[in-house]
């Protein structure tokens, strides 16, 4: 077991630090990331005014479980996915 270890521990020590640090530079990021825009997108109200990744700025007039109808100018109303909201403006 001691000649394994030897033969391949710093193998593995150098893998398992690696991970590590993959882990903590790009994943969790990534997760804190998605969950504060699950939170935003939770909190829209009808009202919002709202961008779209698409760089389309509107006021939210309904919200349904997957699409949002947003007002973008009098008697234009589009739906967009919810997730296509980018950030909320008031």
């Amino acid at each position: 077991m001691n000649e394994l270890f030897a033969k391949y521990g710093g193998m593995i020590l150098t893998f398992a630090i690696w991970a590590a640090v993959f882990y903590f530079l790009l994943i969790l990021p990534n997760k804190k990331k998605q969950k504060k825009h699950q939170e935003m997108l939770d909190s829209l109200k009808e009202g919002a005014e709202v961008v779209t990744n698409g760089g389309i700025k509107g006021t939210i007039s309904s919200i349904g479980p997957e699409f949002l109808t947003i007002r973008v100018d009098k008697g234009v109303n589009i739906q967009v996915l919810k997730n296509s909201i980018s950030r909320v403006l008031k």
